[in-house]
Order: C-alpha cells, then sequence, then structure tokens
C-alpha cells in the first residue's frame, strides 16, 4: 500500500497522536508498505518524522478551505498514487474527502483519538460524506459516534494503541536536582500531559496542596506544555508550592521521567486513550486515573490501577495519600505489565491497523 498519514496539526504541539502517527508508520513502512507523514513545516511532527527516518511530506493546511494546502495535497497524492489517506485532525480529512472527488482514489480514513466530530449538522453534511472509514482507540468513542445513525457498525473500528516494551532504556531522569538532599526517600509523584484545561491539572494541583500540608516527603512532577502553563504557575506560587510542585515542561524521554517515579496520575476531565498510561504501566509504575472514557478500558480498578472520578480533588487526594501511606497500588505493578504486553503491543496494532487499511482497499 502507498499510505500517507495527514496531520496538520500546530507547529509546537506534540501528544498521543503525533506518538501513534509515529509508530503507526514506523511499523506498516517494517511491512513493506510505502509511507509518508504530511505535516506543517519545521513542526515538532515534521522533526521528529525526521529524526525517525520517516519520509515526509510538507502540506500546509490551516484551515478547511485551505487552497495551498489542497493544491499540495492534490498534487502529491496524484503524483504519488496514494492508496489511502489517514487523517487526524477534522480539516484533513475534509481536504482529502474533496481532493478523493477528483479522482476514483485514495481512501480517506479518519483517525480519533478523542471525540472531535459532534452530533450536528454541520458534521453529517460536512464530514461524513467526505470519509470512508474511521479508526479509534476506545470502544466509548465508536459507540458514541455509531448512535449518530450516519454509517454501518463497520465504519468505525476500534484498533487499541499500541506502546513500545523499550525495557532495555535504562535512563532516569534526576529528580535530586529539585529536591533537599536532607530529605530521605522522597515521595515522587509524576503526571505527563499537555498543560490544557482536558488534563485537569486544576483539581490535582489542589490535591497537591493538601498533601504536601500533611507530607513533607511528596513532590509533584508534571511535565508537558501548553497554554494552561500561566495559570498552572499562578497557583503554585498563590500557594506557596514552588519547591514542592514543579512544572518540568517538554520532556522528551518519557521512559526517564517514569522511571524514577513511585506514582503516575492522570487527572483528565476526557481522554481517547492516553499512551503515557501504557508507558506507566509497562514501566512498573502504578496508576491513578480518572474514570473517563479510554483510562476504563485500559484500567481494571483495583487489579491493574485505580479509577477516580473527573473533576475530583477529594477523590484524587484521597487515592494518593492511601498510596503514599498505605502503598497500596504496588500489587497492581505485575497485573498492569501483564495487560500491556498481551493486548497493547505495537505489533498487535499495526496487524490491525493492515488488517482494517486492506479491508477498506478491496470493498471501494
Amino acid at each position: 500500500m502507498n499510505i500517507l498519514l495527514l496531520n496538520s496539526i500546530g507547529k509546537k504541539k506534540w501528544g498521543g497522536g503525533e506518538k501513534w502517527m509515529l509508530l503507526a508508520a514506523s511499523g506498516l513502512i517494517e511491512r513493506g508498505h510505502k509511507v509518508v507523514i504530511g505535516c506543517k513545516k519545521n513542526s515538532m511532527l515534521y522533526h521528529k518524522a525526521t529524526d525517525s527516518h520517516i519520509p515526509t511530506v510538507i502540506i500546509p493546511i490551516h484551515s478547511d478551505f485551505s487552497l495551498l494546502g489542497f493544491t499540495k495535497l492534490f498534487q502529491f497524492v496524484k503524483n504519488q498514487s496514494i492508496d489511502v489517506i489517514i487523517g487526524c485532525q477534522n480539516r484533513d480529512v475534509r481536504l482529502s474527502g474533496l481532493v478523493k472527488m477528483f479522482m476514483s482514489k485514495p481512501i480517506v480514513i479518519s483517525r480519533q483519538g478523542v471525540q472531535l466530530i459532534k452530533r450536528n449538522l454541520k458534521y453529517r453534511l460536512s464530514f461524513a460524506p467526505l470519509c470512508d472509514g474511521m479508526i479509534t482507540n476506545t470502544y466509548s468513542i465508536k459507540s458514541e459516534y455509531d448512535s449518530y445513525g450516519w454509517w454501518d457498525d463497520e465504519f468505525v473500528k476500534v484498533i487499541y494503541n499500541g506502546v513500545e516494551l523499550d525495557l532495555n532504556n535504562n535512563s532516569s531522569y534526576d529528580f535530586s536536582s529539585h529536591i533537599p538532599s536532607s530529605i530521605e526517600a522522597p515521595q515522587i509523584i509524576l503526571s505527563i500531559g499537555r498543560y490544557s484545561a482536558q488534563k485537569g491539572y486544576s483539581y490535582l494541583l489542589d490535591a497537591a496542596r493538601k498533601i504536601c500540608q500533611i507530607n513533607d516527603k511528596a513532590y509533584f512532577f508534571i511535565a508537558g506544555e501548553g497554554r494552561e502553563r500561566s495559570s498552572m504557575q499562578s497557583y503554585i506560587k498563590k500557594h506557596g508550592l514552588e519547591n514542592r510542585v514543579f512544572l518540568l515542561g517538554f520532556v522528551t524521554n518519557t521512559h526517564a521521567l517514569l522511571s524514577g517515579a513511585d506514582l503516575f496520575v492522570l487527572p483528565s476531565l476526557y481522554e481517547g486513550m492516553p499512551n503515557v498510561i501504557l508507558e506507566a504501566m509497562i514501566a512498573g509504575v502504578p496508576v491513578i486515573a480518572t474514570n473517563v472514557n479510554g483510562t476504563k478500558e485500559l484500567i481494571k480498578n483495583g487489579i491493574t490501577g485505580e479509577l477516580v472520578p473527573p473533576k475530583d480533588s477529594a477523590a484524587l487526594f484521597n487515592a494518593i495519600q492511601s498510596f503514599l501511606t498505605d502503598k497500596v497500588g504496588t500489587s497492581f505493578v505485575d497485573e498492569a505489565k501483564r495487560a500491556v504486553e498481551n493486548e497493547f503491543s505495537v505489533s498487535y496494532m499495526i496487524d490491525n491497523i493492515e488488517r482494517y487499511l486492506l479491508s477498506k482497499i478491496k470493498s471501494n
């Protein structure tokens, strides 16, 4: 297959969808398929793809009506005889669908890591007719989309994310540089994700404030970047947490962070299927996460991790405090590792993507 993975995400943005794209591209290339990532010039996705020796093409899509983006996309698809386009943003899918109107192919697939389509006339008229199928990573998203009644049961395909089992990576982040040497056996609570309202960090910070009042060994680290950074920093300063809660910014090597953490917390208000939970589980770090969307498909509550209600700082406080005082989450580790190894390997993900795309081409 000739496959174009198209993602017009902003130049400075990076998340689970972009990780998925790199894994999918590498895996499909290893299977003998020709894969190119289409993205914006000098974006983080562009640099990480080129660093991974994945072919790229610059497609400058800035809106649903990007004339330059449409022209570049049309020329590339025609010249390279692309069989399949997988679009990660809605505008990518719309422009790809318009390109298809002028030729017999490609197949246009939407990849939805979080819910991006609403049940309204806009999407029914401007999205559904331009798309041949959809890949998502949670049954909660599939169930919601299927309820719209716009397509048959086979249109939306659930393919769980795969996580790299990087068991030979011995790198470790030096948390000690943030912690006084007088503190014996500090407890490292880690969270990773964009600094955005979706990630629910305001609730985590509230829980962290209360934890730090009663536990002088607890230290919180949040890695990521985004528009909520200034408000998060203001909260930390207002409550005198500068020496207990640290915003690390974007950290490329998440494995290094996880290898030094005692507990991983994901306080999101909604999610698709967060890769970082899988990465924490395979790294042997106990996980506490909010009971939303894909997290409840990844975590068996009380067996492979602990789920708490979203938007509930008291529930986060209680779960974190229980772990720090009683180590209740240490029993999760072995079961969590087994679950990831059995159900969420990259090879299993690539098998499913390959089968789905080939079936779509055959039925077209």
